[in-house]
């Protein structure tokens, strides 16, 4: 939504970045509307399942374009579209307006079976998972190759510079236990709590809350227009994706399948 709303905002930005790629200006447009709306609908629980599924194929088709030459922006995008698979899949649950008055679903209609069919559900959760755990994969193979800059990041955002072997450790043992889904809620928590970290410390956009010594209107523009909020940011969506992989687990197609039942219940 807030994505959206910048572009609302300034949309000029976007539409060169989208001439650039050699597409027209004008897409920004349905984008604007395709961020914010169905963020609001997602956020409100409504119609949840279809607006999920337009915002995960955005996080696909739009960062395979725009961030091929940017790991870091599009493994978060991944992300964030693996979070969205699992609500196409189990919906918003009961605190939605969904939930609340039993709207009918739009992708039932559209994708018939999609969400009732099991066949369907366990390697659509699979593919989930490995996009979920793509950027904490992906920041292992960029530590290790860009090292001693990573390593001084890490001091830089106040964290001691020998924590990078933990956290390369943490990533890369809790990246492939959710892959082949053993241990895959505890390793999802641990992947959470890293998530909460980075998001406050090395991706930290650095925000403005002198909301009373000054002018309120400059501060909320100023913290608005942050342009070093965008990783904090998908740093959160990727919070909010693992959140669902925790409650409903990681699906039949995993080692934890054979030992432990996963949640079926769709909301």
């Amino acid at each position: 939504m807030l994505f959206g709303a910048r572009k609302f905002a300034n949309p000029s930005i976007i539409y060169k970045l989208i001439e650039a790629h050699h597409l027209p200006g004008a897409l920004v447009y349905p984008t604007i509307v395709l961020q914010f709306g169905c963020g609001l609908l997602v956020l409100l629980g409504l119609q949840t399942r279809l607006a999920a599924a337009a915002l995960g194929w955005f996080c696909i088709v739009a960062p395979s374009i725009f961030w091929l030459d940017t790991l870091e922006h599009l493994s978060r995008d991944y992300a964030a579209a693996g979070g969205f698979m699992l609500l196409v899949l189990f919906g918003p649950g009961r605190f939605s307006l969904d939930g609340r008055f039993g709207i009918r679903d739009g992708v039932v209609p559209v994708i018939p079976r999609v969400v009732a069919s099991q066949a369907v559900i366990d390697p659509v959760m699979l593919v989930a998972r490995i996009l979920i755990v793509f950027p904490f994969l992906a920041d292992v193979v960029k530590k290790a190759v860009y090292f001693a800059p990573q390593c001084a990041m890490f001091v830089t955002a106040g964290l001691p510079g020998d924590a990078i072997y933990l956290v390369m450790l943490i990533e890369l043992v809790c990246g492939l236990a959710l892959i082949a889904g053993w241990g895959a809620r505890p390793a999802a928590i641990v992947l959470l709590a890293w998530s909460v970290v980075l998001a406050l410390t090395i991706h930290n956009p650095g925000y403005d809350f002198a909301f009373f010594s000054g002018d309120l209107g400059a501060v909320i523009a100023k913290n608005f227009l942050n342009r070093g909020a965008a990783t904090f940011f998908k740093d959160v969506t990727t919070i909010g994706a693992l959140s669902v992989l925790i409650v409903y687990g990681p699906g039949a197609l995993s080692r934890d399948a054979r030992s432990r039942p996963t949640i079926r219940s769709r909301g």
